[in-house]
């Protein structure tokens, strides 16, 4: 079998048997064409393996064929070396949804619909007044702490304007993990636009997204280090926890947007956002092997009140009034009032977490994207106070608003607030 065949046959192999992420955020691979040892960065590493690829003394990989040419050769070497002093004019991708894009780069122009992209592409460096030609309606909205964004061009979620996308014609688009309603590769493609999709939420995807974004916008240094600003936070609370026997942990009911569906109470599975920052701080999930395809689940008083938790976590709605960055001088108040309301629930109150007062609101963006170390961070402060005395969990969520995304702290985040514990 030649090798141009055999690393077709293994391309797809690879990525049905490994997968585009492992579970873990710290062990994933980087999915550019070009990290030959399918490791989570590209670097020299990268042109010894496919020096040993070449040689036959080791066998070809998904992402080995660096220029995408079909071939694995000494050209593929000279893109590596190009990708690793940022001088690659273009890239090949693998995406959320494993198609494989070439890309000029770096990208000028960008259809930004996925708000998280736009979030980290300001935070490692672009200029998303120059770079963002269409946001997200929802970006766009959220004016304080999207100023740049304030009169460009608005697209709605799930509902592209394909003929206002292609006047404009962006470099790119960039879509959520998975496309939406009338979202089209194929009408994308009619129109000349490449489209890519990445997450750039969840915890698992998190670091690789972040150093796809940094290449494809010749943001690699800043990309490297936003990845180890997120790594530091979260192992400062991961080297602690991690030794805790299971019964120096307590045990826990994450409550989905509960001031949303309230009565009616959802709870967070082990499939959510939310239960790896539960379990990185200390935590038990209850609700970890509840099934749920959405991680989300709706359970029954009796329930709640025979899984008896220590705690009970309620992520709120981001919204006007209520948590997060534009939230107002009322948000306090409603908060409280809100957290009165569960601790008089018939099933709550019936709880140890409900007898104890251990009811504790948080903002629920806290499980997206770099905000999931200071989510973190507020989950081991209410959950362990004694062991994590010396953390200030208000001081990352400052730091990464301040230092990384270039506005003022402001909003409500948590409640009751932590010096009240």
């Amino acid at each position: 079998m030649n090798i141009h065949l055999f690393f077709i046959l293994l391309f797809f192999a690879s990525f049905t048997d490994m997968g585009v992420v492992n579970a873990a955020s710290s062990d994933y691979t980087l999915n550019i064409f070009g990290n030959a040892n399918m490791d989570s960065v590209i670097d020299d590493s990268d042109k010894d393996y496919l020096s040993d690829i070449i040689s036959g003394s080791k066998e070809p990989t998904a992402l080995a064929d660096a220029n995408s040419d079909g071939n694995i050769d000494r050209e593929d070497i000279d893109q590596i070396e190009k990708i690793i002093k940022g001088e690659e004019t273009e890239l090949t991708i693998s995406d959320a949804q494993l198609r494989n894009i070439t890309l000029n780069v770096p990208v000028q122009s960008v259809a930004g619909v996925n708000v998280g992209s736009i979030e980290i592409m300001r935070a490692i460096g672009v200029d998303i007044n120059e770079v963002v030609d269409i946001a997200s309606s929802y970006a766009i909205a959220n004016e304080l702490y999207f100023p740049e964004l304030q009169g460009k061009e608005s697209n709605t979620y799930g509902s592209p304007n394909y003929e206002q996308i292609a006047n404009i014609k962006p470099d790119l688009a960039i879509l959520y993990e998975s496309p939406k309603k009338d979202e089209s590769f194929d009408k994308f493609d009619a129109i000349g636009v490449p489209v890519i999709c990445l997450d750039c939420f969840d915890h698992r995807s998190l670091e690789s997204d972040i150093r796809i974004l940094g290449e494809l916008f010749h943001e690699k240094e800043k990309a490297d280090a936003l990845v180890d600003w997120y790594r530091k936070k979260i192992d400062m609370v991961t080297e602690r926890t991690h030794g805790l026997d299971a019964s120096e942990m307590p045990r826990v009911l994450i409550l989905g947007y509960p001031d949303y569906t309230y009565p009616v109470l959802k709870v967070r599975t082990g499939g959510s956002g939310d239960h790896p920052m539960l379990v990185n701080a200390g935590g038990i999930n209850l609700a970890e092997n509840v099934e749920s395809p959405k991680g989300t689940v709706e359970v029954d008083p009796e329930w709640i009140m025979s899984q008896n938790p220590d705690v009970i976590i309620g992520m709120m709605l981001s919204s006007e009034g209520m948590t997060g960055y534009s939230s107002n001088e009322t948000t306090i108040n409603l908060m409280e009032q809100f957290r009165d309301k569960l601790l008089n629930d018939s099933a709550i109150k019936a709880t140890k977490a409900g007898k104890d007062g251990k009811v504790f609101l948080m903002w629920g963006d806290f499980n997206s994207g770099p905000f999931h170390a200071a989510g973190t961070a507020f989950l081991a402060k209410y959950l362990h106070p004694d062991m994590f005395g010396d953390l200030d969990p208000q001081n990352i969520l400052k730091e990464y608003f301040e230092e990384w995304q270039g506005v003022p702290y402001r909003g409500c985040y948590v409640y009751p607030p932590l010096e009240e514990n």
